[in-house]
């Protein structure tokens, strides 16, 4: 009987990878956050929760498509990212900065509020673009 092993997509070098690119993602979406919407070190003084979600969603907007990437040489999260952050940037930059008192987020605060989709959105098409890969050459 033949035993196919998977190797799982965290590895040391997958995190290691993940790390980095949450930590870039998270300081250049810090720096747009910070143009187009909001300061955030204020959010963080007022309302802590608040800015730890919007700091966590940063992070793993960059983590979760490089550990797919390096983990497993999966692209379509990277893809999902970079596609949502480009529009998203496009659209806060054609809009400019928001200032209080107007309380309309722009599109890259929109991305970075509702992170918990995009995360889901680049997990979700990895795992069926792993999938159609191990199927492809298992065949």
């Amino acid at each position: 009987m033949a035993r196919t092993s998977t190797q799982s997509i965290v590895t040391r070098t997958s995190i290691i990878g993940g790390l980095v690119g949450g930590l870039v993602h998270a300081g250049v979406a810090v720096l747009l956050w910070n143009r187009w919407f909001d300061n955030l070190w204020e959010l963080l003084m007022t309302k802590p929760l608040n800015g730890v979600y919007i700091l966590l969603g940063m992070f793993l907007l960059g983590f979760v498509p490089v550990l797919f990437y390096v983990g497993k040489k999966v692209i379509s999260p990277a893809i999902i990212v970079a596609v949502f952050l480009l529009l998203s940037g496009f659209g806060s930059w054609l809009a400019g900065p928001v200032r209080p008192p107007s309380a309309v987020p722009t599109p890259f605060a929109l991305y970075i509020l509702l992170w918990v989709g995009v995360v889901a959105l680049a997990g979700f098409t990895g795992r069926l673009e792993y999938r159609r890969k191990h199927r492809a050459a298992g065949a």
